[in-house]
């Protein structure tokens, strides 16, 4: 039994260079997360942020996709996605706190070794448990490109089958709009 409680995690999805990380890097404009609304310009940022005393925010810019990771057993030294995020919550529990939330970028599609979005998530829900996990589509994307309806509406519909997944999807023209709508999941209050 983990020492953890995992209360939610967040998946902004989208194609290779869609603005996912734009979009995640938006939720710093959330002064809770410790840049007093101003949002990071710096290429790497920190992985763990506190959102209270027991709460912590596990946040990774880069899809596992794109990591070289994978899902499953070890293949080609590549690193499990479930089980590196596992070990840098353990590394960090109590000290960061018992509450573990998590956001990340995704792709829609399998590639480099890791699932399509669907079977990332039901493996990352059987993983930790969250309470609650929400996938966001970007749609239009940051070059105002949509996601090809028929494609990516039976990645949503498998979506829905998931226990605690919910779905929705944003415009990604603006790198900076949707930052607050994002962080504003990890509002407990």
């Amino acid at each position: 039994m983990p020492s953890y409680h995992f209360e939610r995690a967040l998946f902004v999805v989208g194609e290779p260079n869609s603005g996912k990380s734009n979009q995640l890097r938006s939720m710093f404009r959330d002064v809770r997360l410790g840049t007093g609304g101003d949002i990071p310009t710096q290429r790497r940022l920190l992985e763990l942020y506190r959102l209270s005393n027991e709460r912590c925010l596990y946040l990774r810019l880069t899809s596992p996709h794109e990591a070289g990771e994978s899902i499953g057993r070890k293949r080609h030294g590549r690193k499990n996605f479930l089980t590196k995020t596992g070990e840098i919550i353990e590394e960090n529990t109590p000290r960061m706190g018992k509450r573990w939330n998590f956001a990340g970028a995704l792709q829609a599609n399998a590639r480099n070794n890791m699932p399509d979005v669907v079977k990332t998530c039901r493996a990352f829900v059987r993983y930790f448990e969250p309470e609650r996990t929400r996938v966001v589509f970007l749609s239009p994307d940051r070059h105002g490109r949509s996601l090809q309806e028929t494609e990516h509406m039976v990645l949503v519909d498998r979506l829905r089958e998931i226990s605690s997944v919910e779905v929705s999807w944003i415009d990604a023209r603006n790198r900076t709009v949707n930052g607050l709508l994002l962080a504003d999941f990890f509002d407990f209050i």
